[in-house]
């Protein structure tokens, strides 16, 4: 039995100021203070491509975000919402 859990926590916003990554990352504190392992994964910061299926050599920053989702034990995902759909900056990402 893992004597750690990890939680990765997936979001943000292309806006400068994201709520919705304010409130990922009281989530993830929360996993924080009860003993988790956490990584932030700013979609922002990580700049990635649109999904191009044919792309055969992503970038360095989706290999990352892959690998550290992969190895999680959860995942804590936070996207605005926009006429009741997730920002195109999340599901365009790979």
């Amino acid at each position: 039995m893992k004597s750690q859990l990890t939680v990765v926590g997936l979001g943000g916003s292309l806006a400068k100021h994201s709520s919705s990554l304010a409130a990922l990352k009281i989530a993830l504190q929360g996993a924080d203070e009860t003993g988790a392992k956490t990584a932030l994964l700013d979609i922002r910061q990580l700049s990635l491509p649109m999904y191009d299926p044919a792309d055969e050599n992503p970038p360095d920053s989706v290999r990352e975000m892959c690998d550290a989702i992969h190895q999680a034990d959860g995942l804590i995902w936070s996207s605005p919402m926009s006429k009741r759909a997730a920002d195109c900056a999340v599901v365009s990402s790979p």
